[in-house]
């Protein structure tokens, strides 16, 4: 006799964000009852089963800052309070660790808020300790570096560099080639995510590549592959950000992404189509 095995429910709150979105197709393709809410939607009325909260703002935080704190903390603390949950994922940033040496999870982290740019860190930072504090088993958090991937808005570097070069064929570079950044492709990235937010694990989890991936390695790509003409502002700043320690999801988990230098090439592909660009590059 042949037992159905039912895999369990996921419900993706964010589902039309670039992350949310593609952790929706991503448990679908894989065979979970996943459920994605509407923006708005009343939470807490069914249960939700395992939730993975992909709710937030990144580019255009410092000209909606109330939106960006109902986003990372007010509609978080909602949902808590209803309880209506297995278990629950938060999605932070690795941003927090900027300005630091430890990219631990454990690590201690500052800010200012003197300085505008905070104010998604500081959000994004008290939706973690709401979580971690709100008295509730089973919640957990990811933070996430910088997700390379095919998105409507173009709101991390690599994003803005190809929108630049699409549109002039040029991209100009206002840092220095040898700055450096973690960058992880969004197919690691979703499959990670749902690893972690269906475990038994709690806590802080990066979910980044540990690779500190140069500037000059993504000029060289964006010169053979796109066809851009790349060049750098004379005397452009060096930008350092220390690598995100990636040593807990390995041992959790046995994380091993794909390097910068294998999927890199294949997003470039994808973009050039998905953007009408192999006849004109």
């Amino acid at each position: 006799m042949n037992t159905l095995i039912t895999k369990p429910r996921v419900t993706v709150l964010g589902a039309r964000g670039f992350v949310g979105s593609h952790l929706v197709a991503h448990l679908t393709a894989q065979g979970y009852d996943c459920h994605a809410p509407a923006r708005g939607a009343e939470l807490g009325r069914e249960p939700m089963g395992h939730v993975i909260y992909a709710i937030g703002l990144t580019a255009d935080f410092r000209s909606r800052p109330l939106d960006t704190v109902e986003a990372h903390v007010c509609v978080l603390r909602q949902l808590i309070a209803s309880g209506n949950f297995d278990s629950l994922t938060y999605l932070s940033s690795t941003r927090v660790y900027t300005g630091a040496s430890d990219t631990s999870e454990t690590a201690v982290l500052r800010v200012n808020p003197n300085d505008p740019s905070d104010l998604y860190n500081i959000s994004k930072l008290m939706g973690e300790s709401l979580c971690l504090h709100a008295g509730l088993p089973n919640i957990r958090i990811a933070r996430l570096s910088n997700i390379v991937g095919l998105r409507p808005d173009p709101d991390i570097f690599i994003d803005q560099l190809l929108e630049e070069g699409r549109r002039s064929g040029k991209v100009v570079l206002r840092t220095a080639l040898t700055s450096k950044k973690d960058y992880l492709y969004i197919d690691d990235a979703v499959s990670l995510l749902t690893r972690i937010a269906l475990s038994a694990e709690h806590g802080i989890f990066n979910v980044a590549s540990g690779e500190a991936v140069e500037n000059g390695d993504i000029a060289r790509f964006l010169e053979r592959d796109m066809g851009f003409a790349v060049s750098v502002l004379p005397d452009a700043p060096e930008w350092y950000f220390a690598p995100v320690d990636v040593s807990k999801v390995r041992t959790h988990f046995g994380f091993a992404p794909v390097a910068f230098s294998e999927y890199f090439p294949r997003y470039l592909s994808r973009y050039k189509a998905a953007n009408s660009l192999q006849a004109s590059l």
